[in-house]
């Protein structure tokens, strides 16, 4: 596909919904079966772990991978992947143990760290330059609406008939993606280089606003991913239902794509500077931080609503000032790189969220993630001080 075709965007809003239908339907049921299975806080930090940490490890390099495969190929082996990995924890509930479900989280991370960049790389081409931001918007929207829908109905499955009908739903949804990939324009394949990644990402790297959006994507994974992989588990320990907890997460979801759209329009029609994707980034650490000293379902839904409106600020101008500053024949690299950044603050906010609530508990858990996201947002927004957007321009026709 060349720059100049224009392609329609619903087969990606389609495909991104149904994806993460599926992927978050076994995430919020995961945690509950470590927890039916008798694993520990720390177990189901480190499950989280493995699963965005993974993201982060592959999403540069498939990303290269989508710049010389295109989107459509890419997409229908994550989609094809996804759906059977969400059978996997199937098989920890036939052994009594927790040890397969660490299979689920490699695999899980891997197919999500196909699928994204190429999507997003995918929006990123195909919108006009003066509606990127929307575009991004309507596929956040589509997005979160997807990973809003996945805890809610995984929670109520899990309510009325338990694991085994959870995952076989789960996998039924992540597989309806192919709905929208199957329309996704095909491309000319050509042979993947791994000889030319180190010099794509250094001129990517040498790009201070990317390399600032990327400091700010990871200082909102940290929080985010504390929270994705320990709220299941802090909202059951005060006595919530496990249907409870995942219409929470639906809500805060909901919260995020429903702002994303007036969102992107604003950073379309105003110049804003990349520094306030730090600036946003920090506020959200900090609201995180008080997540575990609420004690009701009021509080906690104030904290979640709150908090993600400025993640969703930050997240889609990180995407608008990679998709302006990247030449277009590597934006999937670069959104890769910021898919990576992001990856690994959800791996790691988990891990250390989990560890610490296991000695002092939830409160000082999500306490000590959200410092060290606004420690990351104030090396981000220093890094991105002074930085502007600027359209990239590029020669000649891209291969999609």
């Amino acid at each position: 596909m060349t720059r100049g075709d224009q392609q329609p965007l619903w087969p990606a809003y389609v495909a991104t919904f149904t994806f993460m239908l599926g992927q978050w339907a076994s995430g919020v049921a995961v945690p509950l079966q470590v927890g039916l299975l008798g694993g520990s806080l720390a177990d189901a930090g480190l499950l989280a772990s493995v699963r965005f940490g993974l993201q982060a490890f592959f999403q540069l390099p498939f990303g290269a991978v989508a710049d010389a495969w295109g989107t459509r190929r890419v997409l229908m082996i994550a989609i094809v992947g996804n759906a059977l990995v969400n059978l996997i924890p199937l098989i920890a509930l036939a052994l009594g143990s927790v040890v397969p479900l660490f299979a689920w989280a490699v695999l899980s991370g891997i197919t999500a760290s196909l699928f994204l960049p190429a999507i997003s790389a995918y929006v990123a081409i195909s919108a006009p330059d003066a509606t990127r931001g929307s575009a991004f918007g309507w596929l956040t929207l589509f997005t979160h609406t997807g990973v809003a829908s996945g805890p809610a109905l995984g929670g109520l499955v899990w309510d009325l008939g338990g694991p085994v009908p959870t995952y076989l739903a789960s996998s039924a949804f992540g597989l309806a993606a192919i709905i929208g990939a199957v329309f996704v324009a095909p491309s000319v394949r050509t042979t993947v280089r791994l000889s030319r990644l180190p010099g794509m990402v250094a001129e990517i790297a040498r790009q201070r606003p990317i390399v600032g959006a990327w400091l700010a994507a990871l200082a909102i994974g940290l929080p985010w991913g504390a929270v994705a992989g320990l709220f299941p588990l802090f909202g059951t320990g005060i006595g919530l239902a496990a249907g409870t907890v995942g219409l929470l997460l639906a809500a805060q979801s909901l919260a995020n794509g429903a702002s994303r759209v007036p969102l992107g329009r604003l950073i379309d029609r105003r110049r804003i500077s990349p520094v306030a994707a730090a600036v946003g980034a920090g506020g959200y650490a900090v609201v995180i931080g008080v997540l575990g000293f609420q004690t009701g379902v009021p509080g906690i839904l104030l904290v979640l609503v709150a908090g993600v409106v400025m993640l969703a600020f930050t997240l889609m101008l990180v995407q608008v000032t990679i998709s302006s500053v990247a030449r277009p024949e590597l934006r999937a690299t670069g959104l890769g790189g910021y898919g990576t950044a992001l990856s690994a603050g959800l791996g790691v906010g988990p891990f250390v969220a989990g560890g610490v609530a296991d000695v002092g508990g939830f409160g000082w858990g999500f306490g000590v993630i959200g410092g060290i996201g606004v420690i990351v947002a104030l090396v981000a927004a220093a890094v991105l001080s002074g930085g502007t957007r600027r359209e990239a321009t590029t020669a000649g026709a891209i291969q999609r």
